[in-house]
């Protein structure tokens, strides 16, 4: 029998969204845990332009959410969020002669919460970001990458030797140049060592991809434009 169901909010190669209600229905009806992986796409909650595409989140188990991805904070920041906290200490509960969970202590203590005794303060990055940015700061970062990807996709559509495997529900844009498979690959390489993008690829369909992931709030569509120029020139190199 499944233990947990893990969905996609959003999915790392192509950035598209699960349908969360239908299967937080599923998991209810089947008594199995929803395990929700948001560690990019979660911050689509803080838009309210884009927050129906997290629908019925809020019915998960569990949620992994990175801040160090769309909340511009420096890595490593990332947390595990339950619906009931308690759930947290059953999973990570130790015990140890040099342990002291007993003794009353200010403060919160968080040592049963986490694998490691040691832990840095993660939370103090985002909380600064947050607090020089603000949740509409933050929001208005997320919804302008999350334009940008789907303006880089029109483009590359209206292109005659570029295409789309799909329409973009983030930052994150897989487009190919014409018939290419595993060229990408190479190509991926040569721009990286140009200096000039920064780009992964993805095997989607059985065929490689270029991968570009929207974050720098400094990218324009002019440099979508001159990324298109290169590989045109890097093609025929």
């Amino acid at each position: 029998r499944p233990m947990a169901l893990v969905a996609n909010a959003c999915s790392t190669a192509l950035g598209l969204y699960d349908p969360l209600e239908e299967i937080a229905a599923f998991c209810r009806e089947e008594a199995i845990w929803l395990h929700v992986d948001g560690a990019h796409g979660a911050s689509a909650l803080l838009s309210p332009k884009l927050r129906p595409l997290l629908r019925g989140i809020e019915q998960a188990d569990s949620l992994i959410w990175d801040a160090h991805k769309m909340l511009l904070t420096p890595p490593l920041c990332a947390a595990v969020l339950v619906r009931d906290h308690r759930w947290l200490d059953q999973a990570f509960e130790q015990e140890a002669s040099y342990l002291f969970h007993d003794k009353q202590q200010p403060g919160v203590d968080l040592i049963q919460r986490s694998v490691e005794c040691t832990k840095a303060a993660l939370g103090l990055k985002l909380y600064l970001v947050v607090a020089s940015l603000g949740e509409s700061g933050l929001a208005r970062y997320v919804e302008e990458q999350t334009a940008l990807a789907r303006q880089a996709w029109r483009y590359f559509n209206e292109q005659g030797d570029f295409s789309c495997p799909a329409e973009p529900q983030s930052n994150i844009l897989c487009f190919a140049y014409a018939d290419w498979n595993e060229e990408h690959l190479a190509l991926r390489d040569r721009l990286i060592e140009s200096g000039e993008f920064h780009l992964s690829t993805a095997r989607i369909n059985d065929r490689w991809h270029l991968r570009a992931v929207f974050m720098n709030p400094e990218t324009r569509m002019e440099d979508v434009e001159g990324l298109a120029q290169a590989i045109r020139k890097s093609a025929t190199e």
